[in-house]
C-alpha cells in the first residue's frame, strides 16, 4: 500500500511539472481554492489580435484599452454581464487602433466615466487628432496625462503605478505605451500594452520594472519583446496573451512561449478561450477561468452573399423569427471600414436585407453613406458581429488572396 500511494504521488508529481509554463492548448478552469474573498479581478477579453481589459479591484473598476472597432460589442457585453455601472477610469496605453478602436463608440454611450488617462509621451498622433481628447470631448470632458512615476490610487491599500514610458521614442509608437504596475492585497500585475523590446531595455536599466504575479504579456507575444532579461526580472507565475495567429500569424511567437515556460510561467493566450479569460488574484498566488457568457447564437440561421458588381451583402434568415440588428457591426477589409447598423435594423423571418452603398443600382434594404464598400478585383474579405461580438459569419467577394 505504501508503494502504491509513493507511486501515485510520484505520477501526479511528474503530471504536474509537465504542465508548468505551458500554453494552454484548450480553455482550462483553474479552479481557486476558495477566492470568495478576492477583491482584485482581470478580465482579458477576447478581441483578437488587440488588446481590452477590465480590472476590479476592491469596488473600482478600471477599463484598460478597448479592442477594435469591430469587437467593440464583446466589450459591451463584459459591461453587461459584469453588472458595470460606472468606470472609475478609462486607460488608453497607445494610439492604435486595436487598442484605441471602441473608445468613440463608449464615449457616446451612457456609460459613466469618472477619469479618461493617457500617456502624456506620444509620438505618432496628428495635431488635434488624439483619440482619447477626442473621446472626451464627445462628454465635454478632458484626459489626464501620465507619465513615469505617476500614480493612481484606488484605495488606502491599492495603486496603479506608471513605469514608463520614460522617453519618447520617434521611430516606434508601441515604445510609447503606457506601462502599468498593480499593487494590491491579493496580488500584483504587470500591464506590458505593447511594449517592445526597447521600451522594456531602457526600464530594465532603469531598475523600475518589478516582479509580479501576473503579466499582460507586451505587443501579443510578439518576438520583439518579452526579453529573456524581462521576464527574469518579472518573475510571472501566469503570464497572459492577447492575440489572434489568424490576424498576425507570428504571434503568439514560440520563441516567447519558450522563454517563459523556462522561467516558470503558464502561459494562457486569448484565442484559445471562449470570450475571453478571468483572473482572480488571492493570497498573492493566480488563478484564471474561461469567460464563456451564455448569449444567443446566430451563426446557424443567418447566410450571406456578396454582389461585388453592385457592391451588395445580402443577409438570408433562415429561422422562424425576425432577428434584430442593433449593435451589429460589419466589417470590409477593404479600407479597414467598419460599419456599425442602425439600430432599428432586422431581417425579417425567412426573409433578407440588403446592405448596399451609392454604388449599388438595384433595390437595397439599407444604402450606407460611402461610395463603395467591397473591393472589385482584389481579395475582400466581410465579416458580420452581433452585438455581443460574437462573429455570425464570414465570407468573401470570391478574389483570390
Amino acid at each position: 500500500m505504501f508503494f502504491k500511494r509513493m507511486l501515485l504521488l510520484l505520477l501526479a508529481l511528474v503530471c504536474l511539472l509537465s504542465c508548468m509554463g505551458c500554453t494552454a492548448d484548450a480553455p482550462q478552469n483553474a479552479a481557486a481554492p476558495d477566492v470568495s474573498q478576492s477583491q482584485t479581478h482581470l478580465a482579458v477579453l477576447n478581441v483578437g489580435k488587440a488588446d481590452c481589459m477590465l480590472l476590479f479591484v476592491q469596488d473600482k473598476t478600471y477599463l484598460i484599452d478597448t479592442g477594435w472597432e469591430r469587437t467593440y460589442g464583446t466589450l459591451q457585453e463584459a459591461l453587461r454581464q459584469y453588472n458595470v455601472q460606472k468606470l472609475d477610469g478609462v486607460i488608453l496605453t497607445h494610439c492604435h487602433k486595436d487598442h484605441e478602436g471602441g473608445l468613440m463608440r463608449l464615449a457616446k454611450s451612457d456609460m459613466p466615466v469618472d477619469v479618461w488617462y493617457a500617456p502624456a509621451l506620444y509620438y505618432d498622433v496628428k495635431e488635434g487628432q488624439h483619440t482619447l481628447v477626442l473621446a472626451a470631448a464627445q462628454r465635454n470632458e478632458s484626459v489626464t496625462w501620465l507619465q513615469a512615476g505617476d500614480e493612481i490610487r484606488i484605495s488606502d491599500t491599492a495603486f496603479f503605478r506608471v513605469l514608463g514610458p520614460l522617453s519618447v521614442n520617434t521611430e516606434n509608437e508601441n515604445n510609447n505605451s503606457l506601462v502599468l504596475y498593480v499593487e494590491t492585497p491579493d496580488g500584483t500585475l504587470l500591464l506590458a500594452a505593447d511594449m517592445k523590446q526597447e521600451e522594456e531595455n531602457e526600464l530594465l536599466q532603469a531598475s523600475v520594472v518589478p516582479a509580479a504575479n501576473v503579466l499582460k504579456v507586451g505587443h501579443h507575444g510578439d518576438s520583439g519583446a518579452s526579453s529573456d532579461w524581462f521576464i527574469r526580472t518579472v518573475k510571472p507565475e501566469l503570464a497572459i496573451i492577447s492575440t489572434s495567429t489568424k490576424e498576425e500569424y507570428d504571434t503568439p511567437a514560440a520563441s516567447v512561449l519558450k522563454r517563459l515556460g523556462l522561467h516558470g510561467a503558464t502561459t494562457v493566450v486569448t484565442q484559445d478561450f471562449t470570450h475571453g479569460i478571468y483572473v482572480t488574484l488571492h493570497e498573492g498566488r493566480a488563478y484564471y477561468q474561461n469567460i464563456n457568457w451564455k448569449v444567443p447564437d446566430y451563426s446557424q440561421g443567418i447566410r450571406a452573399t456578396l454582389n461585388v458588381a453592385e457592391d451588395l451583402l445580402t443577409l438570408r434568415n433562415s429561422s422562424s423569427a425576425d432577428i434584430p440588428l442593433k449593435g451589429w457591426t460589419l466589417y470590409s477589409s477593404r479600407g479597414d471600414t467598419t460599419i456599425v447598423l442602425p439600430d432599428d435594423a432586422f431581417i425579417p423571418a425567412n426573409g433578407v436585407y440588403k446592405i448596399g452603398t451609392h454604388s449599388t443600382g438595384v433595390d437595397a434594404s439599407i444604402r450606407l453613406s460611402v461610395n463603395r464598400l467591397w473591393h472589385k478585383s482584389k481579395f475582400d474579405q466581410a465579416t458580420l458581429y452581433d452585438a455581443s461580438g460574437n462573429v455570425v459569419l464570414v465570407t468573401d467577394n470570391g478574389m483570390p488572396e
